[in-house]
């Protein structure tokens, strides 16, 4: 069925998402991609990680997510016919007659829907909104600096969250992106020339919210650009493919100066990136027998969550074991704070971070949408490895357990409130 016949109430499932999936797998599959993914196998065979038994299990499946993030970033890379791309996610989604496989590139939270798209300050875009119903706990949308044909996160230069926009009783908004400055209007981002990205991040506190639904499109500006052949875009995809996956090994050899495992870094404001949230984590690394204990407060964020990736930055699934966590799927200490408990085997704790069998990898936390000039550093208050023998008399007095038939009913919840992201 043509996707422009497709009829859906999902607000993910737009004819530019279905249209721009199905071009990704053509792009995935040509020979010249297949192709350039052998000759950049060899760049993660090298790294570090390829020499531990978790980094070796987990490298494929990493140079699989970075080609589809290639693929991807070069399909959505024309900034006179904008489209919001739903792609930095690595589960599965079989929907609408294709499977789309994932696109992920570094520690991808399984609570945000990630979309982006192209733009340059050559034109000006309307993008139009409404809020879920209900609405997700926290929404940002920010432009940042890009390079062309790479699109990547980069420094924000604008920044808009829920808490900005000015919607109707319906919950429906208009943004306007040009180089004009507000003058104080409300729902105004200025552009900057050159290359730029459009990133918006629905972030659930509870998967049963729905995300935001979108449409952009350019309003004013020069003629649109030539479009780009099939062959065209899996040639320019299989070039630029090793730098992409260079990019992100990068990423993850730097990331917080590679710190020492079982310590955490931060908790951080995100200036770079607009400063609507604030992050912690590191990396883990665990004994059958051990765990990580790691005890926070939610601080009054409209959002946060705990998340665990591999040794290559890429997350394990988060359907069928708890690998993440937002408020709704966490039980809180009696004072109000959160016992989180990483481990390979179920400790018993309701905060259970199952490492889906690995013994290294990243962790993170994050808070966003934090009271105005709230202080960050209490965020954390206890970071410690122990036995899991030593559990119980390490973990906050009051620390809520969980049963087998607890953890049953947690993990059918979050397998029916996941797939609703995909349905038709």
């Amino acid at each position: 069925m043509a996707a422009s016949n497709r009829q859906s109430t999902n607000p993910l499932a737009t004819d530019d998402q279905l249209n721009l999936e199905a071009l990704a797998l053509r792009i995935v599959g040509s020979p010249e991609v297949r192709s350039a993914r052998e000759r950049v196998r060899p760049l993660l065979l090298a790294d570090r990680d390829a020499s531990t038994p978790d980094g070796a299990a987990g490298l494929d499946r990493a140079l699989d997510q970075w080609v589809m993030g290639q693929v991807v970033s070069v399909i959505n890379a024309d900034p006179s016919r904008p489209k919001l791309l739903w792609a930095v996610d690595n589960t599965p989604r079989h929907w609408f007659g294709q499977i789309f496989p994932g696109a992920a590139v570094a520690i991808d939270n399984p609570d945000n829907v990630n979309r982006t798209g192209p733009l340059r300050g050559d034109w000006c875009y309307e993008l139009e909104g409404r809020f879920g119903d209900p609405a997700t706990a926290q929404m940002s949308i920010n432009v940042t600096l890009a390079e062309d044909g790479q699109l990547r996160w980069g420094d924000a230069i604008a920044t808009l969250t829920n808490r900005d926009i000015e919607a109707d009783s319906e919950g429906r908004f208009t943004i306007t992106l040009d180089k004009s400055p507000d003058n104080g209007r409300a729902n105004h981002m200025q552009l900057a020339d050159g290359p730029l990205q459009i990133a918006i991040r629905d972030s659930h506190s509870d998967w049963g919210q729905q995300p935001t639904a979108f449409t952009i499109r350019a309003v004013a500006g020069p003629e649109p650009l030539p479009e780009k052949s099939e062959q065209g875009l899996a040639e320019e995809a299989a070039e630029g493919l090793e730098e992409f996956v260079n990019f992100w090994l990068g990423f993850k050899n730097t990331f917080w100066n590679t710190p020492p495992h079982n310590q955490i870094v931060g908790p951080n404001a995100r200036i770079r990136e607009g400063n609507w949230g604030t992050q912690a984590g590191g990396r883990f690394r665990l004994a059958g027998d051990e765990a990580l204990v790691i005890v926070t407060t939610d601080g009054g964020a409209d959002y946060t969550g705990f998340q665990i990736s591999d040794p290559w930055t890429i997350s394990p699934t988060p359907l069928y074991l708890t690998t993440s966590r937002n408020l709704s799927q966490s039980a809180a200490n009696p004072d109000g704070s959160y016992t989180y408990v990483v481990s390979l085997v179920d400790p018993g704790v309701a905060n259970w971070i199952d490492t889906a069998g690995l013994h290294e990898g990243w962790f993170m936390l994050r808070w966003q949408n934090l009271p105005a000039n709230a202080d960050i550093d209490p965020l954390v208050r206890e970071v410690r490895r122990v036995k899991l023998s030593e559990l119980a008399g390490t973990v906050p007095l009051g620390t809520p357990g969980a049963d087998l038939a607890g953890r049953r009913a947690e993990i059918l919840k979050r397998v029916a409130q996941h797939e609703a992201r995909s349905a038709e």
